[in-house]
């Protein structure tokens, strides 16, 4: 999980427009047995042309990319049966709590 919040905190402070500050909002939230942790900055958002790419090994849209970075999350949270999901400015984690 620390690889999945350090990528996923990093990627939100790196889109964010040059000499804006970062705005980087983290929420967890318990429901029904479930963790939802959403990510939010103040980034340009994802283009529609990307949203189908961006967790494929491989694939950046930085210049000192690797393109690795949303893959091995993507990766990590499917080994831990969870979900990951964008929406425009949000990124949204969900697993299952154990008791």
């Amino acid at each position: 999980i620390v690889r999945v919040l350090n990528n996923l905190i990093s990627n939100a402070i790196e889109c964010v427009r040059t000499g804006e500050t970062p705005l980087i909002t983290i929420i967890l939230e318990k429901r029904k047995g479930h963790a939802l942790l959403s990510i939010t900055d103040n980034g340009s958002g994802i283009p529609e042309q990307q949203q189908s790419q961006i967790f494929e090994p491989n694939f950046t849209t930085k210049s000192s990319g690797t393109g690795l970075g949303l893959a091995m999350v993507k990766r990590i949270i499917d080994d831990l049966n969870g979900d990951l999901y964008f929406t425009w400015l949000c990124f949204n984690f969900i697993y299952l709590l154990r008791p």
